[in-house]
Order: structure tokens, then sequence, then C-alpha cells
């Protein structure tokens, strides 16, 4: 068939055309078909320069290529960490706490902050409570075996130097790998990296879809569950599981 016939075939792609064009969420349907029956439909996106692929990256996070293109973590440069921390907090602010903010990070309080510590706890207090509305509350779960108690006290002390309105509640649990922040329990995102380790690596930041952040509260309420039943508290407020 000639490229300009509705359907046409190549030889190296084995691409379709479709007459009219077909619709994104029909594209996603004739995707999951083709993937029962054992094809691996690989699609080629027209039009992208590098650049325009960073800024949708940037902007919407890999979920802008999903089911289209793959990507590779590695795809945004690393960047010095006052510009990261920068592009971090533009993609928070969407998350728009009003009430509660969830953090799962278990290396937000790392031994490895130990020694630069006051601008460590300056920076995540820097970042975190202009997300905050007034009287929002904050969740974090960290790993205990990963928290330096000076580095946490150090970060809560920041933060309620910031925000004396912000009720902190700091839970340990082993059970978090991924570092989700998820909002008002119906808005979220993952970040590929943790906070210290910002402008040292290569990283990703990306939305979370409803049925993700249901999937993690989830986990995340179980965890929480014995704030109710009234299980261990230890002297500095803080949750153990």
């Amino acid at each position: 068939m000639d490229a300009d016939d509705d359907l046409y075939w190549q030889d190296d792609q084995n691409s379709f055309r479709f007459a009219p064009d077909i619709s994104h969420t029909d594209l996603l349907k004739v995707a999951d078909f083709a993937e029962e029956l054992g094809y691996d439909l690989r699609w080629q996106e027209r039009g992208y320069t590098l650049e325009e692929v960073q800024k949708r990256l940037r902007n919407d996070g890999p979920s802008a290529f999903l089911r289209v293109a793959r990507v590779q973590e590695d795809v945004s440069p690393k960047a010095p960490p006052e510009q990261t921390a920068q592009y971090i907090a533009e993609r928070l602010r969407r998350l728009d706490p009003q009430d509660e903010l969830l953090i799962t990070d278990p290396y937000l309080f790392t031994n490895s902050a130990k020694k630069d510590l006051e601008d460590y706890a300056q920076s995540v207090a820097d970042l975190i409570t202009p997300l905050l509305a007034s009287g929002a509350k904050l969740v974090t779960i960290v790993d205990g075996d990963q928290t330096h108690p000076d580095v946490r006290d150090a970060v809560l002390a920041e933060l309620a130097a910031k925000r004396a309105d912000t009720d902190v509640q700091v839970v340990q649990s082993k059970d978090f790998h991924d570092r989700f922040w998820i909002a008002d329990r119906s808005r979220g995102a993952i970040i590929g990296t943790s906070l210290y380790k910002i402008g040292r690596k290569i990283f990703f930041i990306d939305a979370l879809s409803e049925r993700d952040v249901a999937a993690v509260l989830r986990e995340t309420d179980a965890a929480l569950d014995f704030i109710e039943q009234g299980k261990q508290v230890n002297e500095g407020g803080e949750l153990t599981r």
C-alpha cells in the first residue's frame, strides 16, 4: 500500500495509520487488545525535539509518555541543588494541600545530612512550608534505622519556626521505599530521590493517578492505624510501628 492510503504497513516497524484520526482513548483500547493477543504495539512520537521531551517531562512527568514511548529516569540532566529544589517546588505546588500533606520518605532525616545539618533542615522547611495551607497537618513516614535524631530535630525545629500552626507527626515504618507526597488524600506525586540527594543524582518526579493514590493510602493507613489504636508512642512524640 502507498503511504497515502488510509491503512499502511512498513517492513521495519509494522506501523499502521487510522482514518479518521483515532482518539487517544480508542488508541489505548487498541493497545490493550493487541497486548491480549500477544503483540507489542510500538508507538513513535513525531515532531518532538529533545528539548520538547525534556519540557514535557518537567511539566507532566513520565506519565505524559506512558503507553506511547518508553521513558528512562536519566532523560533529565543533573542540575545544581538550588535549581533542582525550585523544579521540585514548582511541581509539588500543584498538590495544593489544604488539610494534610503526607510524605513517605525513608531517608527524610537521613544520617548523611548530619554533616550539613543546618543547611539541610532549612532546605526541607523551605520546600515544605510554602506548600501548606494555614493549619494544614504534616504526616511523615520514615525509616527509623535511617533516621538521625539530630537531623530529625533540626528539621522539625525549622518547620516549627516557619509554620507554628502546622501539626507535624513523624511515624517510623519500614514498609515504604518510594517517596510519595499525597495532599488531602486525593492528589499525589512520586519523587525518584530523597530530598538530601537532589542535585546529586538524576531523578524523576511524576503525578500519581487516582488509583495510585488510593493504593498508597491503603498501605499508609495500615501503617498509621496504630495511632487510632493507641499503640506505642515514644517520648519524642514519634510514633513507631
